[in-house]
């Protein structure tokens, strides 16, 4: 069946074998159907061969290309949380920071305010989720931590407190409160907490270090020496659990024990910032030249 043709002039239909439009006599261009047709199908056979010539290509640059070393993830452990190392002072005469605690609930408008920085923000939104539900504990200790790291941690307690109340079997709040009094420097307080977050989750080197650098900062460095131990039993790679054992070890005036400590310190972080400070008290503490009022 003829195909009719269409006059571009007045829309009318008549027979394709016409040369003019029989409404307004327009002249009709002639329109091949069939060599339409054929083109047609030759455009879609050059079309798929150059896509496949495409696909090939790519293929060969995607196996040509020189890969990169996948990154190894951070063996988590037991960790709940993944919670941070802690990082390694440039000075050796000092311990190093504490570890904390990230922020404990991953979801919800509160933790976009926090993961962004904006810790007022965050502040407000929990105390409405407080304010319908009193007892909802994670927020009662998010809320206590972001007083934390806004450096109000005696109005964090409080908050710590109520949460304990409500799930005291939950390690991180715990945690949370005993970190707080430290940054208060209520010593006893903080090292009580510790250690009952020590009994809940035992196998937390991160738990472990903060014991021991409270008990540092308390002045009990034979206790500190002990779990300072501990830490790197559970976390052997961690050079900065060694620098803060050989500073507990220098305070205890066991001059060649410290610089043991200092020296697997060293394997393991031997370009560490204060690697060159670290050498020279090493040297100095095997020379025999070191008194117990120099090395306290």
């Amino acid at each position: 069946m003829a195909q009719a043709s269409v006059c571009a002039s007045c829309g009318s239909k008549f027979s394709a074998e016409r040369d003019r439009c029989p409404r307004c006599r327009a002249l009709v261009k002639v329109v091949d159907h069939v060599g339409v047709a054929a083109r047609s199908r030759r455009l879609q056979k050059i079309g798929g061969s150059l896509l496949s010539v495409a696909l090939v290509a790519l293929t060969a640059v995607w196996l040509l290309a020189p890969k990169k070393e996948p990154t190894a993830a951070t063996p988590g452990g037991q960790d709940p949380l993944a919670a941070r190392r802690p990082a390694v002072s440039a000075r050796p005469a000092e311990a190093p920071a504490p570890a904390e605690r990230p922020y404990m609930d991953p979801s919800g408008r509160a933790h976009e305010s926090y993961a962004a920085g904006d810790y007022e923000a965050a502040l407000k939104q929990l105390q409405q989720a407080i304010e319908k539900n009193p007892r909802d504990a994670e927020s009662l200790s998010n809320l206590g931590q972001i007083l934390v790291r806004l450096g109000r941690p005696q109005e964090a307690l409080p908050y710590f407190d109520r949460a304990i109340a409500l799930n005291g079997d939950r390690w991180a709040y715990v945690f949370n409160r005993a970190r707080a009094a430290r940054l208060l420097e209520r010593w006893p307080e903080s090292i009580e907490g510790y250690r009952r977050a020590q009994a809940l989750f035992p196998n937390d080197y991160v738990t472990t270090y903060n014991l021991a650098l409270t008990l540092h900062k308390a002045g009990n460095e034979e206790a500190a020496v002990t779990e300072y131990q501990k830490a790197i039993a559970l976390a052997p790679e961690d050079g900065g659990f060694r620098r803060a054992l050989g500073i507990s070890l220098e305070k205890l005036n066991r001059p060649a024990d410290a610089a043991a400590a200092y020296t697997e310190y060293l394997k393991l972080s031997p370009n560490a910032p204060d690697a060159d400070k670290v050498r020279q008290r090493i040297a100095l503490l095997t020379s025999g030249k070191l008194t117990s009022e120099s090395s306290s």
